[in-house]
């Protein structure tokens, strides 16, 4: 995908997203845990700000957000502090090309377009947490969910705070994506992972749409996938994620 989908999605997903916050403060959000609506709101601003302040800065160090990454403790305040940090990093974004300098978690991508992938793929799935809260969840866009499904294994799979020193399957799993091109292979031994893009036969297989891949492999819903072979081994795959 190229820069400018990206950042139309960000900001597609972004408006969604604080349309279904707006009002719903208290709305218990099943997929994330003991989070409620206004968790959901002040992680995700938080992580906003996080990409403005990076890119912005286009340092090799870490920058950190500041004030901008507060959550206001007005409820009154949350949608109008939202709307600032989606602002802030659309602005950001639009300013600064993709391989352009910018700090980032991952060691072998510092740079504007890893933040500007990151956050379309966080936004969208957030989104979907959030409106999945309220009891219906949009769809996720095919070939955006495709990308994500990538972009889980390049960054979501191997680098994360919350499961620093995740020990990784040795059983094999193969996805197959049933909605258009797509199949990975996923192989790993301890602290290694290895995945590749192919046809070939795992200990599990899950098949599904792009969407239903994506949200299976993120941990978020099984709904739409079949999952073939040795079970144990895809539920230890899912196990991994954030």
């Amino acid at each position: 995908m190229e820069q400018n989908e990206y950042l139309d999605a960000v900001e597609r997903e972004s408006t969604a997203f604080i349309a279904a916050v707006d009002g719903a403060l208290d709305y218990a959000i099943p997929t994330c845990g003991h989070w409620t609506m206004r968790d959901l709101a002040g992680h995700l601003g938080k992580v906003w700000a996080i990409a403005t302040a990076n890119v912005a800065a286009a340092t090799d160090a870490p920058t950190p957000p500041g004030e901008a990454g507060h959550l206001p403790e007005d409820d009154a305040e949350v949608v109008d502090w939202l709307n600032e940090r989606r602002s802030a990093m659309l602005n950001t974004f639009r300013a600064t090309g993709p391989d352009e300098d910018a700090w980032s978690f991952a060691p072998d991508n510092h740079t504007a377009g890893f933040w500007q992938r990151r956050m379309a793929h966080e936004t969208a799935i957030h989104r979907w947490d959030a409106e999945n809260g309220l009891g219906e969840a949009g769809a996720l866009d095919p070939e955006l969910s495709r990308d994500g499904i990538n972009e889980y294994f390049a960054v979501g799979l191997r680098y994360s705070s919350a499961k620093p020193n995740r020990v990784y399957p040795s059983e094999t799993l193969h996805l197959h994506r049933t909605d258009g091109d797509g199949e990975w292979m996923l192989r790993g031994e301890e602290d290694q992972v290895e995945v590749t893009e192919e046809h070939a036969k795992g200990d599990a297989a899950v098949r599904g749409s792009a969407e239903a891949l994506l949200l299976w492999i993120w941990g978020r819903s099984d709904d739409g996938v079949e999952v073939l072979g040795a079970t144990h081994a895809a539920d230890a795959w899912q196990a991994v994620a954030p």
